[in-house]
This record gives C-alpha cells, structure tokens and sequence, in this order.
C-alpha cells in the first residue's frame, strides 16, 4: 500500500496515469439492478463514486465470482429449481464480471447526480487514486488535502454544491 508520502513524491504519476486512463460509469438504476452489488455499494448517501479491485486481484475475484455463480447456479438447480439458481448465478455473476471488468480497464462507478457536478473531477482524482493501490481513506483524504481545499475549489456557500456532499466537509477537516 502507498503512503500519503509516496502520493505527493515520486508516485503522482500513479493515479495520474490510471485517471488518464480511467472510465467513468454512471451508476444509474438499470445498471445497479443489472449488477446489484453496484446498488449495495452506493446506498450511502456519502458515496460519490466507487471503483472495484484494480489490476491481478480485481482479475482473480472476478474470475473467482464468475466461477463461483456458475457453480452456485449449476448446483442449486436440481436442488431448488431454475428461478433460484438463475439469480443466485446472476447475484454472483454479475459482481464478478463488474470486478473483472474493472480490473481490466480502470472503472469509476459515479452517482447519477454527481456526473454533472463540478466536482466530477474531484470524484475522480479520488476513484484513481484508490485504483493505483490506495486503500485507505485516510491516506487518499490526506493526499487530497495537499492539492485541493475549500478555497480553492470556491466550495463555501455554493449553491450547486449538494447540502449532503462529503467533499467540502472532508477537504475541511484538519
């Protein structure tokens, strides 16, 4: 795991390569019912964005999880019928191919109402920051607060800014 001291080195380039790279999803409603761990995830009202495992691991899960839901599939069908074990090959299934995708090709899931705001890119810097090996929030908050404030970004008494948005109050802690 990178250190908060990395990310403003030598390692900047990490996230800012995978940002680069990066596609961002919009989370809406036919995807979440189509992968509903997407959904499960990002009931938080606090969830701006989400991004699954990246790289080798994300790969292995997925693969894992696609397995996995066959196998489930397959050996609940005979046991409790077609219906059961469709969805719990789908419920498995689906998070798997979300998680290998991703690992793929770097993937930021963002809110519906977050895709026009004009913290997107905020969003994102963060969701990069977490597919280049950050997993602690704190490290990536603390990252973050080196390059971006309050003020900076001209967030006090924005009325376009949601009442409920994490990102003000969290570029504001000390």
């Amino acid at each position: 795991m990178k250190s908060v001291h990395q990310l403003r080195s030598g390692d900047v380039s990490d996230w800012r390569s995978v940002e680069a790279g990066m596609r961002v999803v919009h989370l809406d409603g036919k995807l979440q019912v189509m992968v509903p761990i997407l959904a499960l995830t990002s009931f938080s009202k606090s969830t701006r964005g989400l991004s699954l495992y990246p790289g080798r691991v994300g790969s292995a899960i997925g693969v894992a999880l696609l397995g996995a839901g066959a196998a489930v599939g397959y050996g609940l069908f005979s046991v409790v019928g077609a219906v059961v074990a469709v969805i719990a090959a789908w419920l498995l299934g689906s998070a798997g191919a979300a998680i290998l995708y991703s690992s793929l090709r770097p993937t930021a899931f963002v809110k519906p109402i977050c895709v026009s705001c004009r913290l997107l890119s905020v969003i994102k810097e963060h969701e990069a920051i977490h597919l280049s090996g950050v997993a602690s929030e704190k490290a990536v908050w603390d990252s973050m607060k080196s390059r971006h404030s309050v003020e900076s970004l001209k967030l006090e008494g924005d009325p376009a800014i949601c009442t409920f948005c994490p990102i003000p109050k969290r570029l504001a802690e000390h």
